[in-house]
């Protein structure tokens, strides 16, 4: 007997989605000349209860991070670009995270990844 098919979106063609479009963003920073790439490396994120919804954390729980970060590594170093993992500890609640988005009017998730690239660059200390 065939097993039924699982509703929603395929999860082989959600994650080709994903990879595919991290190729693209990465082959456009090639096209534009950047020299450095900043990944957050999420391998050293190991608590997975990020909500109190159990089928959020489920999913939550599921994605690929690994196959993500290296496809997007192994992509990055394909293209010549200088890599930089960078631990995510104290982006996103700290001081430093909240000063951001007042001064550059930033929403939350976009303060931590600026926060992220300015650890990686070695700038961190520059804007305190």
């Amino acid at each position: 007997m065939k097993p039924k098919p699982l509703p929603g979106f395929p999860k082989g063609k959600a994650m080709a989605l994903r990879l595919n479009a991290l190729s693209q963003a990465l082959n456009f920073l090639s096209r534009v000349g950047v020299d450095y790439v900043v990944f957050e490396d999420s391998f050293l994120v190991k608590k997975r209860k990020f909500t109190g919804s159990k089928s959020g954390n489920r999913k939550v729980s599921r994605f690929a991070k690994k196959k993500l970060l290296t496809h997007g590594v192994i992509k990055a170093l394909r293209l010549f670009f200088n890599v930089v993992l960078v631990n995510p500890r104290g982006t996103t609640n700290s001081e430093d995270h909240d000063r951001v988005m007042r001064e550059k009017g930033f929403d939350k998730h976009t303060a931590s990844a600026y926060l992220i690239a300015l650890k990686g660059l070695g700038m961190f200390n520059d804007i305190k």
